[in-house]
């Protein structure tokens, strides 16, 4: 299945779900749908994808398919950002540094999840009709 960089706009890798392994980067190219978002905190690879079995999130080797019941939680504590998955991982990272000046940002609508995999996370899995609709074909 084909992911798209969450930190690089146009790239993709491809994405084998039974073994985790991902494909080097490469341009997107036109037409092609993506199933999901992968990129790196805390130096671990973290996954975040659809299939036919639902939504998932891959912590380097943990995995959990993202219910109604799913616990994903982040938050500060200065100087990092700490993202914790139920039963799977807790990562901390660096506060992004895009994070700071925000609020003169001229980009319409930008958020701090624009910057931050963890914190987009968090919030997805938080808001169910962003679960029920995140990476679905129309």
């Amino acid at each position: 299945m084909l992911l798209a960089s969450f930190d690089l706009f146009g790239r993709v890798a491809d994405f084998e779900p039974a073994t985790g392994e991902l494909s080097p980067e490469r341009a997107i190219e036109p037409g092609q749908e993506t199933h999901g978002h992968y990129g790196a905190l805390a130096g671990t690879v973290v996954v975040f994808y659809r299939d036919s079995d639902g939504l998932h999130l891959r912590v380097g080797v943990g995995e959990c398919r993202i219910e109604s019941s799913a616990q994903v939680r982040h938050r500060i504590q200065e100087p990092e950002c700490v993202l914790d998955i139920d039963q799977v991982a807790e990562l901390r990272y660096p506060v992004p540094s895009e994070w700071y000046g925000l609020e003169n940002d001229l980009t319409p609508f930008v958020e701090a999840e624009d910057f931050d995999f963890g914190l987009f996370i968090a919030n997805v899995v938080g808001d169910q009709r962003r679960v029920e609709g995140i990476y679905r074909r129309q």
